[in-house]
Formats: structure tokens, C-alpha cells, sequence
């Protein structure tokens, strides 16, 4: 049985930037191919990209736009790849990444060379004065893809960004395979954390400060990130689909046997349980383990209904420190039947 949820936030006047991939193929024992998809709200607006969505594409957001051209990539993959073929879900991010390069240079003509931005735009000068910057123009979407084998209980998994697998147990303990913290994700918020202790200052003051929202937008310095060599360097970049060949070096992949697992587990960061980045008590694990408990005794739809009524409950976001009250949420649960 699969249960999915993919809702926009309630409180944005904009489509949702999240989606999802549920693809089953039947051959005897069914292979499963799932992936939790998460737009990154865009930060610098290149005219050309925003003209072309606004004709096109019913001006939905860069993120949508990222989002949605992964789901459709690996969508018509999967429906021409043969079926005696493994499928590999590192292969389909980075099919998803070449579809989504392919489509920026016919529709955004220069989006990836910030000597032609520069050239045609000057007023950007201010963000590509270093040009690794050109990274806060790009549609960028984090994604977690599964491909399940039930012929032999295995589940091989690519990894990007702040999307999360979690293997559920009976017992009401998960696993979090391929997921680390990074720090590059968390520097903005961590920052605004620590001022309101040293300051005094309330959560929305902070997370509104010129300083805050700065670091908030430049961290996506760090989407495929290279140093200053050009080199890629894993430890510190955070792997997104934005189009940049330099995702090959930041896609955690893995292998993980499913005897024992209740159910599989894939969320977008606006389904996790949300925390604080600097409680040394918070814990992801431990806040995804209390989430499979109450998914498993209620389901994903009444869990969804909870987070949302637990964030209009803080909306001073003192509580629970976060940049938006709410958030797109994408949440899906495959419950598989192990012997």
C-alpha cells in the first residue's frame, strides 16, 4: 500500500513547488520507483527565465519549474527503458539534470555564463562578482529516489539536498540512510538562532535582518559548489538539480536490504517535524522516529493536518525557528509486507 501527500503551503499565493514520483513496474515481482522532489525557492531572477514562464508556463516560480521538469524527466524515462534493465536512480537524477540544462539554454540563453549576464545585464554586477554566484540564478530542486526491488527485499537510493529516506520499523525505530547534516543548509537559520539568545531579539526580527536574509540567499553558493580552483569539494557543497555537470560529484547513492522494514518513508523538509537547529537535544532521527509513529497509527493525511495546526500554533516561529510558517510538503509512505 502507498500513501502520498503533496500539498502547497497553505499561507503562499503560488503553485506548489514540491512533487513526487510513484512509478510501479509489474514483471512478476514489482519494482517500485519513488522520489520526494523539493523546488528551492529562487533567490535572483534572470528576465529571460521569468519571461519565458510567465508565457509558458502559467508563471509558476523557478522552483516549481525544477521540480517539475525532474518529475517529467524521469517520468518519460522510465516509460522507454527497457524492462529487463536495472534501473539506477543515479542515472535518472542526472538524466533529470541534463533535461532541466537542456531546457534553460533554449528558453534562458545564458542563464549558466555570467560574462554573458554581466554583458547584457550589468545591474548584477553586485551578485557575479563572483561567478560562482550564478548559482542564485539557476531553478534548483533537492530530490530523494528510490528504486525498490521486492525480488530480492534491496532498495537502491540516490540522494540530494534536504530531501529525506527514512526505512520504518515495527518496532518504531527508522533508519536514515544517505542523509547528513550540512551545515551550508543550516548556517542561516543557526545564525538567526544565536542572535535571538545573544540579542533578545524574537525569531521574525532576526529572520528579517538584511544580514540573515543574506546568508539565507547566498547559500546557494553551495548548490554543486566548487572552490575558488573550480574544484568540487562534497564535504561542504549540497547537491541539487540545477543543471551544473558538477552534480555528479555531490549524489549520495547507497544500497540497503528491506528484510525487516515495515515501510519506506520520503519527505521534503516541509514534512519533516520541524526542530531547532540549536538544541543540542534536537535530533532528526529522533524526530522522524516520533513521526513514523504516529504516521503508522494514523496515516499521512491526519499527520499533515497535525504539523499544520502544531505551525499556526507558533507563528512567531519562537518554538520552532523557521523562515516560513509553513512550507510545501510532500510525504510518501510505501508499507511493504515482509514475512
Amino acid at each position: 500500500m502507498l500513501e502520498v501527500v503533496c500539498q502547497g503551503a497553505p499561507d503562499l499565493n503560488r503553485a506548489n513547488e514540491d512533487s513526487f514520483i510513484a512509478y510501479e513496474q509489474n514483471d512478476r515481482q514489482p519494482r517500485y520507483v519513488l522520489a520526494a522532489i523539493d523546488g528551492a525557492t529562487s533567490v535572483a531572477f534572470y528576465e529571460p527565465l521569468v519571461d519565458y514562464l510567465r508565457r509558458e508556463r502559467n508563471g509558476i516560480t523557478p522552483a516549481a519549474l525544477a521540480a517539475s521538469v525532474t518529475r517529467d524527466a524521469i517520468l518519460t524515462y522510465l516509460g522507454t527503458f527497457p524492462k529487463q534493465e536495472e534501473i539506477n536512480p543515479r542515472n535518472l537524477l542526472l538524466h533529470a539534470n541534463n533535461r532541466l540544462r537542456d531546457l534553460l539554454d533554449d528558453v534562458a540563453v545564458g542563464i549558466f555564463d555570467a560574462e554573458y549576464i554581466l554583458h547584457h545585464f550589468p545591474h548584477y554586477n553586485d551578485i557575479l562578482y563572483d561567478h560562482r554566484k550564478i548559482r542564485l540564478f539557476l531553478p534548483a530542486a533537492a530530490a530523494t529516489l528510490v528504486v525498490i526491488d521486492t525480488s530480492v527485499q534491496t532498495l537502491y537510493y540516490g540522494q540530494l539536498g534536504d530531501t529525506t529516506l527514512a526505512l520504518c520499523y515495527a518496532d518504531g525505530s527508522v533508519e536514515i540512510p544517505g542523509r547528513e547534516a550540512t551545515r551550508s543548509y543550516d548556517s542561516a537559520l543557526f545564525a538567526a538562532v544565536q542572535q535571538v539568545s545573544a540579542r533578545g531579539m524574537t525569531v521574525i526580527d532576526v529572520i528579517q535582518s538584511p544580514l540573515i536574509q543574506s546568508l539565507n540567499h547566498n547559500h546557494r553558493i553551495f548548490h554543486n559548489f566548487v572552490d575558488d580552483n573550480g574544484h568540487t569539494v562534497p564535504e561542504r557543497g549540497v547537491g541539487v538539480i540545477n543543471g551544473l555537470p558538477e552534480l555528479e560529484d555531490y549524489i549520495k547513492t547507497g544500497v540497503v536490504s528491506l528484510q525487516h522494514v515495515e515501510a519506506v518513508m520520503l519527505m521534503s523538509d516541509g514534512f519533516e517535524w520541524p526542530g531547532n537547529p540549536t538544541d543540542p537535544k534536537d535530533n532528526l532521527q529522533e524526530r522522524v522516529q516520533r513521526m513514523w509513529q504516529y504516521i503508522r497509527q494514523h496515516g499521512v493525511h491526519r499527520y499533515l493536518k497535525f504539523l499544520r495546526a502544531e505551525e499556526r500554533a507558533d507563528p512567531d516561529r519562537e518554538k520552532y525557528p523557521r523562515f516560513k510558517l509553513h512550507d510545501d510538503a510532500t510525504g510518501m509512505v510505501l508499507y511493504l509486507h515482509n514475512d
